[in-house]
């Protein structure tokens, strides 16, 4: 019975210890209070998590940007790309895409007509034309008096379609080349050849050049430096309405003060002015090196062939540009002007923002004013080319400041390729002595009407 009775005992012994949990292998039920305390600590740690993901910073939206250049004609864009990029507190992402001349348009006009076409996009000044015409490019002048920048108004002139009589700004012109003559400074100086100033002084200068044995212009006669020497005249001859009445089938080409500007070049070539080697000059090397070497005193082109020139020369070579060169009287402008491409926001883009953002660093002035140190390009607000030290390109900054009339635009930029292939064919020709200047600008006016008439 003993033995019966602490059996029993030890077995509810056992049984209360299993439910208490006691021992090596069990533990208490949590009370009210702990329990509540690890919700807490639980919600606790949800709210630091989710704080924690906001203080991340918002991925940023990439910005892509269709380059026709080289990047070796804008080397020092991808490096302040890259510490933008790196930068996290600024807007966007910028990627650069060099896609280079070939099949540019047609990679463009393909976005252009896509559902996410680039945010930015760089435009010829012809296909510009076309683009802003038709509407498919955002306009950009609230953008740029938001911006605050005091852009060459010249420039502006032509930052809208041709017909853009409230002045609309739907591209951001970049770098200004004048079209100019370039001279050997020593060689002048031995001769005791005074700058000239206008086409009177220019010949007296050439026959001298002449007579001592040397040739006096000599420019790339087979590619776009021979409608170059039509662009300097027309611009102040004949001024810029009617270019754009022949763009806008109003007026023709071979209009009669058109060709009184093409005789006047003509008359050069016969003059000695312009040495009449040009024509067989297809690119600009041959007649470079003719400068360079001293047996030319002048070259002629627009001041982005600077480059061209430095890449060349001896270092012992010193060259400038005729400051003012008048081929008639009272020129309508002082110096004619291309403005380069421009640089647009398709009308359709997603983020528009995001696009300014991006146009808003690359055509700023940290940016442009390294394009003025760095590559020596001159830029189209004035205050930012202070940091210019080429002689060439100080003087052409200072032309630049006479040149903010629409007037002073640039031939070479107005017309289609395929005219100007005919353009710089004819102008070789009639250096070559077999050619008229009626005779070029009929068969321009004929290659313009045959264009027109395709569409």
């Amino acid at each position: 019975m003993k033995k019966k009775t602490l059996a029993l005992v030890m077995t509810a012994a056992m049984a209360f210890s299993a439910l208490t949990g006691c021992g090596s292998t069990g533990s208490a039920p949590a009370t009210k209070e702990e329990t509540t305390t690890a919700a807490e600590k639980k919600e606790t740690e949800a709210v630091t998590e989710a704080a924690s993901e906001s203080e991340k910073p918002a991925e940023r939206p990439e910005v892509r940007v269709l380059i026709k250049w080289s990047e070796s004609q804008i080397s020092n864009w991808p490096v302040l790309v890259d510490e933008y990029n790196a930068d996290d507190s600024n807007p966007v992402k910028i990627n650069l895409e060099f896609y280079g001349s070939e099949g540019y348009d047609d990679k463009v006009k393909a976005e252009l007509m896509g559902d996410n076409p680039p945010e930015i996009v760089q435009l010829m000044k012809t296909t510009f034309n076309e683009y802003s015409a038709n509407g498919q490019l955002m306009e950009l002048t609230g953008f740029l008096g938001k911006e605050g920048w005091n852009y060459n108004k010249g420039a502006l002139a032509w930052a809208g379609p041709l017909n853009n009589p409230e002045n609309g700004v739907y591209g951001i012109p970049d770098f200004a080349n004048t079209s100019c003559i370039f001279y050997n400074t020593k060689l002048f100086a031995e001769l005791g050849i005074e700058e000239p100033a206008n086409l009177e002084e220019l010949t007296n200068a050439a026959k001298t050049l002449n007579d001592n044995g040397y040739k006096a212009i000599v420019t790339g006669g087979g590619n776009w430096c021979a409608p170059d020497l039509l662009a300097k005249v027309q611009a102040q001859l004949v001024g810029t309405d009617l270019l754009i009445k022949a763009y806008n089938n109003e007026a023709k080409y071979n209009d009669p003060s058109m060709v009184e500007a093409m005789t006047i070049v003509d008359e050069m070539v016969k003059s000695g002015v312009i040495d009449k080697s040009s024509a067989d000059y297809i690119s600009d090397d041959d007649a470079i090196a003719e400068f360079v070497m001293g047996k030319a005193g002048m070259y002629t082109a627009h001041t982005g062939m600077a480059s061209a020139i430095d890449s060349s020369k001896e270092d012992d070579f010193e060259y400038n540009i005729i400051e003012k060169m008048d081929f008639v009287e009272n020129p309508k402008t002082s110096v004619s002007v291309t403005w380069g491409s421009m640089w647009c926001i398709p009308a359709n883009v997603k983020n528009q923002e995001a696009a300014e953002d991006a146009l808003a660093f690359l055509f700023g002035e940290k940016v442009q004013k390294s394009d003025v140190t760095e590559l020596g390009k001159i830029v189209n607000v004035d205050e930012w080319n202070a940091g210019l030290t080429h002689p060439a390109l100080l003087t052409a900054a200072e032309q630049l400041k006479g040149a903010g009339t629409a007037d002073s635009f640039y031939l070479l930029d107005m017309v289609s390729s395929k005219v100007l292939d005919n353009m710089i064919k004819g102008i070789q020709e009639m250096i070559q002595g077999n050619q008229t200047p009626a005779g070029v600008l009929d068969n321009v006016q004929k290659i313009w009407e045959e264009e027109q008439a395709q569409k």
